[in-house]
């Protein structure tokens, strides 16, 4: 059966933790059993004199080494692929131990060979187990479990039933097809975890560049997206400023502590606006509005964002202040206009992004705030339709790459 497209790596590791759940149930569930067994055993030679079955002694052999595979299993934070191999080389040689024994006792104390029910039970304790070695989710461990199954079967029915080849063939039969249905439903589970990893993956990516609000629509309209389409959106820049010269004082641990709680707090902002994530450029972020969930107030939205971002900025100078270190400056620029946004890139790496030439007049704002000295500056475009929710203040037009005419920019406040 095919796997479902997702990493390998991940894929190894939902299986691993799949597999290290079903060797800790396996084992809790052969203490059960054996313990059991031997409390059964005991009860009915208490309260029926006259019962005959597997010596007790045997069972407490079965639960006592049971109990010591339970105990390594639970001390294990892994798993080992060879974990399934305790049924085929410890349950089956202990359940043909218990069944030839209570078979002799039988016969010892001549009771007819008819009411011992050794193929019987032999197939069916050794179906189980062959179900049981399957959770393993080796495929190879399912057929040795099968394989000796088939031998212990035969050997222990030929011991008890010598003329019973026929018998021994069809019950052979029998634990064959259990294998197989085994097997398949090994293979479902497989493919089940895989689309579950596969799922969990797609969650993480939506939660990582989308708000709350807008993953949970993508996940409803999944496919609608990353076909591709144009639409109007804002996009937004911020960098933080000089902060190259500000890291070469600092050493690794702290430039990366600082980037994450400069990250943290502007991407808090951005989602509260319902922005989206585009990418992390270093001490940079690219985001966009009205897109892929659609916002009619995308430029009004985009602006308060960044006038949000600039009081978070301030909240994380007041802590970085009380701490002794220096305070961050930050530019953001913001332009709207049509844009194109998909998921671009190679089959093993895309990204759902944006890019147009909106793009790139945005990012041409963002460093004019340097040139003027300004925390935000928007475009006229988005002036226009952002509207009269704030006041603009005209920044002197500049020329700027890509663009014939000289690029208008304006200063927003509430």
């Amino acid at each position: 059966m095919s796997q479902p497209p997702t990493t390998s790596a991940e894929f190894d590791r939902v299986i691993e933790a799949e597999r290290l759940i079903n060797s800790r149930q396996i084992a809790l569930l052969r203490v059960a059993g054996a313990a059991g067994a031997l409390l059964l055993s005991l009860g009915f030679s208490i309260l029926a004199p006259g019962f005959v079955g597997a010596p007790n002694g045997a069972l407490l052999l079965y639960t006592l080494g049971a109990a010591g595979i339970l105990w390594a299993r639970w001390l294990a934070a892994q798993t080992s692929r060879l974990d399934g191999l305790t049924i085929p080389f410890f349950d089956m040689p202990m359940v043909f131990l218990l069944l030839y024994l209570a078979s002799q006792r039988l016969h010892a104390a001549g009771i007819d060979a008819d009411a011992s029910r050794v193929p019987l039970q032999v197939t069916v304790f050794y179906a189980m187990l062959i179900f049981l070695a399957s959770l393993s989710l080796e495929v190879w461990q399912t057929y040795v479990a099968a394989a000796m199954a088939i031998v212990l079967q035969a050997a222990l029915i030929y011991v008890d039933r010598p003329s019973e080849l026929f018998v021994m063939t069809q019950l052979s039969m029998a634990l064959g097809i259990t294998t197989a249905l085994a097997i398949y439903a090994r293979g479902r589970v497989v493919h089940l975890v895989g689309a579950v990893a596969q799922e969990q993956r797609k969650r993480e990516r939506l939660g990582r560049y989308f708000s709350p609000q807008v993953a949970a629509h993508l996940e409803e309209h999944a496919e609608e997206f990353g076909a591709g389409e144009s639409r109007e959106v804002t996009v937004l820049f911020a960098d933080l400023r000089d902060f190259t010269a500000l890291s070469e004082s600092m050493d690794g641990k702290a430039v990366v502590a600082t980037l994450n709680e400069f990250h943290s707090g502007m991407v808090e902002q951005l989602f509260a606006f319902g922005g989206t994530l585009d990418k992390y450029m270093g001490d940079g972020i690219m985001a966009y509005f009205g897109a892929p969930v659609a916002q009619p107030n995308h430029a009004e939205q985009a602006v308060r964002c960044a006038l949000a971002m600039q009081g978070e900025l301030q909240r994380v100078n007041a802590d970085r202040a009380r701490r002794g270190v220096q305070a961050l400056r930050m530019g953001i620029g913001l332009h709207t206009g049509r844009a194109v946004l998909g998921d671009i890139g190679a089959p093993r790496r895309r990204e759902y992004t944006v890019i147009g030439d909106t793009v790139n007049v945005a990012a041409r704002i963002e460093q004019l705030t340097k040139v003027h000295s300004e925390l935000v500056l928007i475009s006229e475009e988005t002036r226009q339709r952002a509207g009269a929710a704030f006041h603009y203040a005209p920044a002197e037009p500049v020329r700027v790459k890509g663009k014939s005419e000289p690029l208008q920019t304006y200063v927003p406040t509430l």
